[in-house]
């Protein structure tokens, strides 16, 4: 399996011009920031560039070329366009000859030069760009007046959009798979993909440089060669807002939380942009100009690598000051936390739990949620703000008291008490508590004040303010709707709990088992931009270690009725969803399955046999530790890798759904496969984990 973190560590201190410190002051624990700048060389000029996670490949006028300047692809063709497998297996290019002729081709990426297969540019048009989808099992090539969508492995078209109106010079896929945005000279079109069909057509001034989906789908932003970025909503594909002052706007890309935007602003300088606060910019000068194209990475260490070609080299610097997009990890965490909230509680009856849980108890929940994750982000930042003491509004009995790093707060204070105040120096603040702006700033909330020139306390709270920017919105799951879940969430329990006793009646498993199941409501968009509702159930297990290989998976076991614990979990679905939950799987109605297979790291040494139950796989796209690789197994070869069996463990269950619960073939299906492999030895680690989502189940 590519492991490709190691990649990036290998090429930061080789091959190097330089790698010089420059010292940015100390972070809030008092850690020096050092800003490290290095740049690789390269033969030719570089003009494009594209990153497989942190493995970055490069295109100069003939070749494409690792970071470190590693052959991938060398031909006499100068090359117009690149795009990297999502999975990193191979790449497409679009190639022009001397005669004016264009052609796409695929080549492998750890194969120097092997071609897997040439676009039939006679039958289909003449290829003019190429992209992926996000989940690498489908290839776009734009040609003539249409867009094919050719499968992975035989490169044969599968579908079409037809009557493109103009030709395309480069295409982008949103990371959800819902839009695929193709950009002629001034013009942008954003497909439905799903529907194949148009969503959204964009006309501009001036011409477009680029365009790309942030990383959490929610904007899409189109840079045009005046200096300007405008960022449309993606779920009505209105203009949201506009970055302007971008020099020659070459291209841009978003930061791996998509707070941060790089730009190419000039020839030799790539400015980076905090979209929250556009006024929050820096400028980074390249070792040479020739500056055409940027990305940003992320080494092993999760430091942020902003990455561009410069004349002869590719330069990559570290960003250690970039301060994560603190909204949307409240947001997050917050979700998290009132999912939990919103559990039925053990023993708590129905009446209980509508009493516990309303309308008024649950934005109040929500609230403490908010402001006790923002104070833990937030730290200490009084250690280092300047305070003084503001004007007194005599109306509404307020002092102000003002910070040099965070906004006003306005203290109650009798009239009678102000003239006890003479300097900031003697107040002291406690019990400090913080909120997130819109901007990704922190401000007071709470605070108990005191005055040191008399003793006396006063209490500043602004709990109450307006919602964070992510809580704004509706909430779409009402109380009725909750109680329903919860009530589906008991029979889940009490199914549970009976399949489980005639397990264990049957020897099958025993106490050292333990079966979970969850469900929840969670909310969503189409990619119609309607409000939807999706219906989500999880089941896993865990098995006491000493009993792990009597009742789960033995040591080179994959098939789920090898495994009683696993078995058991499944025999819980197929119950559910053939009785009470039935009314959830029928034809034609859509779900999300999210497989998840688990090993553990005892090394496998002479090969396990596959005796092909589940068919034969071929670079079949899976998550890997949570990076999008591929995995082949084939009975000829059988097992030799850990990932190997813990995809198989996953596959097993996707058979066993398939054949013995009815109605489930039947879906409209999107599969993701998942695989962890535990750095420990032990059969502990060798399970696996279902979770299937029903999409608009209401």
């Amino acid at each position: 399996m590519r492991k490709p973190y190691l990649i990036l560590r290998a090429f930061l201190g080789a091959m190097c011009l330089v790698s010089p410190f420059t010292v940015l002051g100390q972070d809030t624990d008092g850690n020096t920031l050092r800003e490290q700048h290095y740049s690789f060389r390269h033969k030719y000029p570089v003009r494009i560039i594209d990153n497989y996670q942190t493995t970055v490949y490069a295109a100069d006028p003939t070749d494409v070329t690792t970071m470190r300047g590693d052959v991938v692809y060398h031909g006499k063709d100068s090359i117009t366009g690149m795009k990297i497998n999502p999975s990193g297996v191979n790449l497409g290019v679009i190639l022009k000859s001397k005669k004016g002729e264009r052609s796409a081709r695929f080549y492998k990426t750890l194969e120097a030069g092997r071609q897997l297969k040439e676009f039939d540019a006679k039958r289909y048009g003449v290829p003019t760009a190429v992209t992926y989808a996000p989940d690498a099992r489908s290839i776009m090539v734009a040609a003539g007046n249409g867009i094919y969508f050719l499968e992975p492995r035989k490169f044969e078209s599968i579908a079409k959009i037809q009557n493109v109106p103009f030709e395309v010079e480069r295409m982008a896929v949103s990371p959800n798979g819902y839009y695929l945005a193709a950009v002629g000279k001034d013009k942008v079109i954003i497909y439905n993909l799903e529907e194949k069909r148009i969503r959204k057509e964009l006309k501009f001034d001036e011409k477009v440089s680029d365009v790309s989906f942030s990383p959490d789908n929610s904007d899409f932003g189109v840079l045009t060669d005046d200096g300007l970025l405008s960022l449309y909503n993606t779920r009505s594909f209105e203009l949201r807002k506009m970055v302007d002052d971008l020099g020659e706007a070459r291209a841009f890309a978003y930061n791996l939380d998509g707070k941060y935007v790089g730009v190419v602003t000039s020839d030799d300088t790539v400015t980076v942009v905090n979209l929250l606060r556009d006024s929050d910019r820096q400028n980074y000068k390249g070792k040479a100009p020739g500056i055409f194209d940027v990305e940003f990475i992320a080494d092993s260490d999760n430091n942020t690598i902003l990455t561009f070609p410069t004349l002869l080299a590719i330069d990559a610097i570290r960003l250690p000051y970039l301060k994560p997009f603190y909204n949307k990890l409240i947001a997050d965490e917050v979700d998290r936390k009132m999912d939990e909230w919103l559990k039925m509680m053990p023993g708590e009856t129905m009446d209980q739990y509508r009493a516990r849980v309303n309308d008024e108890s649950r934005a109040r929940q929500r609230r403490l949620f908010e402001d006790e994750l923002a104070t833990g982000f937030a730290g200490d930042l009084l250690a280092g703000a300047t305070m003084s003491l503001g004007s007194y509004d005599r109306a509404n009995g307020v002092l102000a008291l003002n910070f040099d790093s965070m906004p006003t707060i306005y203290l109650p204070v009798p009239e009678s008490d102000v003239t006890s105040f003479h300097n900031a120096g003697d107040l002291s603040l406690s019990d400090v508590m913080y909120g997130i702006l819109p901007d990704d700033t922190f401000e007071i909330v709470y605070a108990k004040v005191t005055n040191g020139a008399d003793g006396k306390s006063y209490i500043y709270d602004n709990r109450q303010r307006k919602d964070m920017q992510y809580m704004a919105a509706d909430d779409a799951i009402t109380l009725e709707m909750l109680q329903q879940q919860q009530m589906e969430e008991l029979k889940l329990q009490e199914l549970r709990e009976k399949v489980v006793e005639e397990a264990k009646n049957m020897n099958v498993i025993s106490d050292h088992t333990q079966i979970a199941v969850d469900s929840k409501v969670v909310p969503d968009y189409n990619a119609n931009g309607d409000k939807i509702l999706n219906y989500q159930v999880s089941v896993t297990y865990t098995v006491d270690p000493e009993f792990s290989v009597s009742e789960d998976f033995g040591p080179g076991k994959y098939h789920v009725e090898e495994s009683g614990a696993a078995s058991s979990m499944l025999n819980i679905v197929k119950q559910a969803f053939e009785g009470e939950f039935a009314q959830y799987l029928g034809g034609g109605k859509k779900m999300k399955v999210r497989l998840l297979g688990t090993a553990d790291a005892t090394p496998i040494v002479r090969g396990i046999p596959y005796d092909g139950s589940y068919g034969e796989f071929e670079e079949e796209p899976v998550y890997i530790d949570g990076r999008l690789q591929t995995v082949t197994v084939d009975a000829k070869n059988g097992i030799k890798e850990n990932e190997q069996l813990a995809f198989l463990r996953a596959m097993g269950v996707k058979d066993y759904l398939n054949k013995n619960v009815k109605g489930f073939k039947d879906m409209d299906t999107d599969y993701r496969y998942e695989v962890n492999v535990s750095k420990d030895k032990g059969s502990e680690h060798r399970r696996i984990t279902l979770e299937l989502t029903f999409i608009d189940a209401y």
